[in-house]
C-alpha cells in the first residue's frame, strides 16, 4: 500500500521520523494546519492508495478535492507523533474526511471494547428493572440523590446522573424525613425517571413508601431492621453487614424472604479502607456468586484529593474483588463527576479482565489534568530575534465598553452593556463578540482571549471561574 504523509516545512524532519515506510510531501507552507486543498492543487498525487493530509485540516474540504484527485485523501493525526501508530492500521481502518485518524482510531477502540462489555450483561445473576447486575455483566453504577430542594431540583438531578452514565437512581433518605414529602418524591422519581431507583434507608416506614411506590431496589436491610423484609414484594435488597462471616449467615436469613440479594460488607472511609477491602476479599471467599455493592463514595467524599483518580483505582480494585455494583454520590462540589467517572472506570475495568491486561490503552481514559504522550516541539528559536516577555501595567479602557465573564452551568456567560453572550467554547464566544464590534482595543481583545480560555477550561473541570483571577490548581499553581 503507497501511502503519502503532507506536511508544512516545520513538521518536516518529524513526519519522516515517525512516518516510516510512506513517502512525505512538503507543502510550501511553515504550519502544517494551514495546509489547504489549493497548496496540493499541483501535487502528483496519482499512484497512492492513500493520501494522509495534517489532522489539524480538518475544517477543510478534503471529500471534494478526493472526488476532483481521484486518490483517496483523508486526515491524519494530529500530530506526526501518532503516524507510528496510524500507518500500522492504514489497511484495516476506513479514514475520515472530518475527523483526524488519531481520534478515529480511538473511537473505534472505545466502541470496540463498549460492544465487548456489553455482550457480557446476558451472563447476570439477575436484573434491577431491566439493568443486569452480577455474573460477568460490568458493574453498574449506583448514584444517590442525597438531598434536594424542591420536585424541579429532583428532576434536574436526575437528569443529570442519567446523562452522566448512571445506572441506577438512589434516593438518599435522611434520618428524619417527612413521610409525605419523601412520598411525593419517591412517587416522582420512578414516574419521571428512565432509570430503575432505589430508596437509600433503614427506617421501615421509608421502606415502605418505596415499595408502595414501585421502586426496584431497597438500600439497606441489617440486623436492626430484618422486620422490615414484611413489606418488601418484588424489589432487589441489598444487605448490610460489617463482618464477613455475619454476612454470609444474614444472607441467608434474607434468601428465605426475597428472591434478589445484594452483599455489602461496606467499605470504610480513609484511613480504614484497606481494613475493609480485606472485608470485602474474605466475603468473596466464602462466598463467590452473591451481587457486591461497592460504597467509592465513602471514600471520594472524605477525601481531599481529585475523585478522578481515586474513583478509577477503586474501580479497578472493586473489578479485582469481584463487586458488581458502584454506589457513590455527588454531596460536595469536589466530587462533581464521580458518577461519570465511574461509569467510565467500569469499562475499563471490564475491558482489562476482559483482555488480561492493564487497564490502558482501550480508547476510553480518565486522564483530565495527565497525559499519556509527551510530544516533541519543532520550535527553532533564534537568540537574536527572542525577546524576554514583560507583563504591561498599564491600562486604558476600551471606549466600546467592558465585559462581566461568568461560568453558569457549564456556560460561559460574556456580559458586555449591549449584549450578552453565552456558549460553551471560548472561541464562539470571542467570535461572536467580534460580529459585533465590542471591542476596539487589541489589548482588550487579547484580555478577553485569556478570560474566556480560563473559562471554558473552568467549565470543563467544574472548576470556579472567577474574572481576573488564575485558575487554582492546587499545589500546581504554587
Amino acid at each position: 500500500m503507497r501511502i503519502l504523509l503532507v506536511t508544512g516545512k516545520l513538521a518536516g524532519e518529524m513526519v519522516r521520523k515517525y512516518g516510516k515506510g510512506a513517502d512525505v510531501h512538503v507543502c510550501d507552507v511553515d504550519v502544517a494546519a494551514f495546509i489547504t486543498p489549493a497548496l496540493l492543487e499541483d501535487a502528483d498525487l496519482s499512484g497512492y492508495d492513500l493520501v494522509l493530509v495534517p489532522g489539524l485540516t480538518y475544517g477543510c474540504d478534503w471529500e471534494s478535492f478526493e472526488r476532483r484527485k481521484g486518490v483517496k485523501i483523508r486526515l491524519g493525526p494530529l500530530h506526526a507523533y501518532d503516524l507510528q501508530h496510524v500507518l500500522k492500521l492504514a489497511d484495516k481502518i476506513e479514514f475520515s474526511h472530518k475527523m483526524p485518524a488519531c481520534r478515529l482510531i480511538e473511537s473505534a477502540k472505545a466502541e470496540e471494547v463498549v460492544k465487548a462489555v456489553d455482550e457480557l450483561d446476558d451472563g447476570c445473576a439477575f436484573k434491577i428493572g431491566d439493568v443486569p447486575v452480577g455474573g460477568d455483566s460490568r458493574m453498574k453504577v449506583v448514584a444517590e440523590i442525597a438531598s434536594f430542594r424542591d420536585e424541579e431540583d429532583l428532576m434536574r438531578k436526575i437528569d443529570y446522573y442519567t446523562e452522566s452514565g448512571a445506572d441506577i437512581i438512589d434516593i438518599g433518605v435522611p434520618l428524619e424525613f417527612d413521610a409525605e414529602r419523601l412520598s411525593k418524591a419517591v412517587k416522582l422519581a420512578v414516574d419521571y425517571s428512565k432509570l430503575p431507583v432505589s430508596v437509600d434507608t433503614f427506617n421501615k416506614k421509608a421502606i415502605e413508601i418505596g415499595v408502595k411506590h414501585g421502586v426496584d431496589m431497597i438500600m439497606s436491610i441489617s440486623r436492626t431492621n430484618l422486620d422490615a423484609l414484611d413489606v418488601i414484594e418484588s424489589q432487589a435488597v441489598v444487605v448490610v453487614e460489617r463482618d464477613a462471616e455475619s454476612l454470609t449467615k444474614l444472607l441467608e436469613r434474607v434468601r428465605k424472604r426475597v428472591e434478589r440479594v445484594i452483599a455489602d460488607p461496606v467499605l470504610d472511609p480513609p484511613l480504614n479502607v484497606a481494613s475493609s477491602i480485606a472485608r470485602y476479599i474474605n466475603f468473596r471467599k466464602l462466598d463467590s456468586t452473591t451481587p457486591v455493592l461497592f460504597g467509592a463514595g465513602n471514600v471520594t467524599e472524605l477525601s481531599d484529593a481529585d475523585s478522578i483518580g481515586i474513583n478509577a483505582l477503586l474501580a479497578f480494585i472493586a473489578e479485582e474483588i469481584g463487586c458488581n455494583l458502584l454506589f457513590t454520590t455527588e454531596a460536595s462540589v469536589k466530587t462533581s463527576g464521580s458518577v461519570r467517572e465511574l461509569k467510565i472506570a467500569s469499562y475499563l475495568a471490564k475491558a482489562a479482565k476482559i483482555r488480561n491486561s492493564a487497564p490502558k490503552d482501550v480508547g476510553l481514559s480518565l486522564l483530565v489534568i495527565k497525559e499519556k504522550v509527551r510530544y516533541e516541539e519543532t520550535v527553532e528559536l533564534d537568540d537574536k530575534k527572542c525577546v524576554k516577555a514583560e507583563e504591561s501595567r498599564e491600562f486604558i479602557r476600551d471606549p466600546l465598553g467592558d465585559f462581566i465573564i461568568q461560568v453558569v452551568d457549564g456556560r460561559i456567560v460574556c456580559k458586555h452593556d449591549r449584549i450578552t453572550v453565552v456558549g460553551k467554547k471560548a472561541k464562539e464566544v470571542a467570535d461572536t463578540v467580534l460580529r459585533h464590534n465590542l471591542l476596539s482595543r487589541l489589548d482588550h481583545a487579547a484580555y478577553l482571549g485569556r478570560e474566556l480560555m480560563k473559562a471554558e477550561i473552568a467549565a470543563l473541570l467544574r472548576k470556579s471561574y472567577i474574572q481576573d483571577r488564575d485558575l487554582n490548581f492546587g499545589f500546581y499553581s504554587k
